[in-house]
């Protein structure tokens, strides 16, 4: 076909899709789940009391904060694979049936998946599947488990330190810095394409996937200090 259909997404359109989907379709999610399940019985609500005050007793309320953190940001990004479901699907009718491809769909889903990977790292973490050398972990048991976490955190915090401060000053310099005060670039950044997206959101994501993953690396550390303390008062 000879229709040229010149369709650009606009930035608006693809910064709110990327904020407000995963949230609506969680919402909606969420809304089924409690249909289906039904109202909450009197066995429902005594048992989560009691779960509150045991995480209130133990102290873990923090690790549980930031467990629950990584888990929603990890659900809330794997959401964004419908989007690009939705957009390559445009593309292959834009390019192959009416002739007129694009530059847009391919950019903002190679910044999506770049983004999606950063922030599903705290998720990664939580869920240990990030890639391990298991030659000496699988043989242990869990006190040995936790003492080599504790032990190599250390290298964990620089890591994860050294990230954020990198990540922050790619943030800082593609900003205009007579406009943001914590800038240092003389303009807005911007791709080099014809849809020009700005670039800042995609480097604030590189600071705030390491501050996750910052994160729930300290929620780590406390539960393998937790099993250390629960061994050795068994122990004792």
């Amino acid at each position: 076909m000879d229709i040229d259909l010149r369709f650009e997404l606009p930035h608006w359109l693809y910064w709110g899709g990327l904020l407000f989907f995963p949230l609506v379709y969680m919402a909606i999610t969420h809304w089924r789940g409690r249909v289906r399940a039904g109202p909450p019985t009197s066995d429902d609500v005594s048992e989560d009391l009691n779960e509150a005050q045991q995480v209130h007793a133990s102290g873990n309320v923090f690790t549980r904060f930031a467990d629950r953190l990584s888990e929603f940001g990890g659900v809330f990004v794997a959401y964004w694979t419908l989007i690009a479901v939705v957009v390559y699907f445009y593309e292959v009718v834009a390019r192959y049936l009416f002739n007129s491809p694009t530059n847009w769909a391919h950019e903002s889903m190679f910044l999506m998946f770049g983004m999606q990977y950063i922030l599903a790292g705290a998720y990664a973490y939580l869920h240990d599947a990030h890639v391990r050398v298991d030659i000496f972990y699988a043989k242990v048991g869990e006190r040995g488990r936790a003492a080599i976490d504790i032990i190599t955190h250390f290298f964990f915090l620089v890591f994860a330190l050294a990230f954020i401060w990198t990540a922050w000053t790619f943030f800082a310099s593609s900003m205009n810095s007579q406009v943001w005060p914590w800038a240092t670039g003389f303009s807005d950044e911007v791709s080099f394409t014809e849809w020009a997206i700005a670039y800042y959101p995609v480097k604030f994501a590189l600071v705030l996937g390491g501050v996750l993953l910052l994160i729930q690396g300290l929620s780590r550390l406390v539960k393998d200090i937790e099993v250390m303390r629960r061994e050795d008062k068994s122990y004792g």
